[in-house]
């Protein structure tokens, strides 16, 4: 949570830009150092893929699409971060490079991506909720009650009854069973 130590700087500009894997070190390093202040885009994390690709270095090629595609999903790219996430989970899967995997499915289930084509398909209803209301959704969609969500969710029956609210007023919608055809409708319970 701390911003970079202000030293980092200079020494990623001594990185230099002699050769292309010079250029893709100091891009690389460019665009964690702006991950780490917050300011990020993936407009620079695809500069650091590009340069990385023209290296042909496998696994810093992946971890700069693993990042892109972090850093697009939250720019709203769901399309590109899908793209980068699954040439990036390729790359892992050739190198056999099992933490690089791990993380990578770990971003596709945080940012809610498909890894493989068809598996999911993204909804207006994902851009609006967050992830625990998606997940609340599911559950009043089966029929469950607040006291029942809580226990399938682990959180207290007030909050479940929060999120239920925060979802109604999200949807515009006035009642628990509209909320549920409002996602059915959208293909958002298609796979439940």
């Amino acid at each position: 949570g701390a911003p970079p130590d202000p030293r980092l700087g200079p020494l990623v500009a001594a990185i230099g830009e002699g050769t292309t894997p010079q250029r893709a070190y100091g891009a690389l390093a460019a665009a964690e150092l702006a991950r780490a202040a917050d300011a990020a885009t993936g407009a620079g994390w695809l500069a650091a893929v590009a340069l990385w690709e023209r290296c042909a270095w496998p696994y810093p090629h992946a971890w700069a699409l693993l990042r892109a595609a972090e850093r697009l999903a939250e720019e709203g790219d769901r399309g590109g971060a899908t793209a980068a996430l699954r040439r990036a989970a390729a790359i892992a899967a050739r190198l056999e490079a099992e933490p690089l995997a791990a993380e990578i499915t770990a971003v596709a289930a945080r940012s809610h991506l498909p890894l493989q084509p068809g598996t999911a398909r993204p909804t207006a209803l994902e851009g609006r909720l967050t992830a625990r209301e998606l997940e609340v959704l599911r559950l009043v969609a089966a029929g469950r009650s607040n006291p029942q969500i809580a226990a399938a969710l682990f959180i207290s029956p007030k909050t479940a009854s929060v999120h239920v609210s925060n979802i109604l007023t999200k949807l515009e919608v006035p009642t628990r069973l509209e909320a549920a055809t409002l996602a059915q409708r959208s293909g958002l319970l298609a796979d439940d």
